[in-house]
């Protein structure tokens, strides 16, 4: 690479060619003060201390207030374009795995060429998967520690909500409801209570049935 090539990166000199075409580089910086949401990235003919222009990185959708944020890690690897060939306005076009990072999911064909399963994974471990196998699939948010989760199970048409510690519903300004053809409420180590700071209410069209070794009524 020629020396006005390599200055042109560094920002030691006015541009003046241009680098049409696609290059790779690692995220150097992610924290962007104006909050704009860019990146720097140094390239592979750049020394380590020597990174680009702040990159702005494209996405599936963005607007005023609104849109898809996925910033890079340090120590990603992108995919960088830049704007008429000038290298002072470079675009992370998106990011690549490579032998060192991996994907977070392997196996997701379904063994006839089709998608079975996509992944959103985070860096700690935080995960949402779509999973189109079979004759429905399912909807899966799992956090980093696999103790609690949320699935939506197409085939058995049910949502299964499961935490390790609490699970809390609350509404500050209207009704909660729960309904079904069953609604069963039970503890298996601990006691059920129901308390109002109003009336309280308990109906049944047909009988009701209220069983315990000792019943209080104050």
């Amino acid at each position: 690479m020629s020396d006005n090539l390599l200055d042109l990166f560094t920002g030691q000199a006015a541009p003046t060619g241009r680098v049409y075409g696609l290059v790779v580089g690692i995220v150097t910086n992610n924290d962007d003060r104006e909050g704009l949401g860019r990146v720097k990235v140094r390239f592979p003919w750049l020394s380590d201390d020597e990174e680009s222009w702040w990159a702005r990185i494209a996405s599936p959708m963005a607007g005023s207030g609104r849109g898809l944020l996925l910033l890079p890690e340090i120590d990603d690897e992108v995919l960088v374009g830049f704007d008429q060939g000038d290298v002072r306005f470079p675009y992370v076009l998106g990011a690549l795995w490579n032998g060192k990072d991996a994907l977070p999911e392997t196996g997701v064909l379904d063994g006839a060429g089709k998608v079975a399963r996509r992944v959103w994974k985070s860096r700690t471990g935080h995960l949402v998967r779509l999973d189109d196998s079979g004759s429905g699939g399912k909807i899966e948010i799992i956090d980093s520690s696999a103790k609690n989760s949320v699935v939506i199970d197409t085939v058995r048409n049910t949502v299964t909500v499961i935490a390790d510690g609490d699970i809390v519903l609350e509404s500050a300004n209207g009704d909660v409801v729960i309904g079904g053809q069953n609604v069963r409420i039970s503890a298996t180590t601990a006691d059920v209570q129901i308390e109002s700071s109003g009336d309280m209410r308990l109906a049944a069209d047909g009988r009701t049935t209220v069983k315990g070794t000792v019943i209080d009524i104050n």
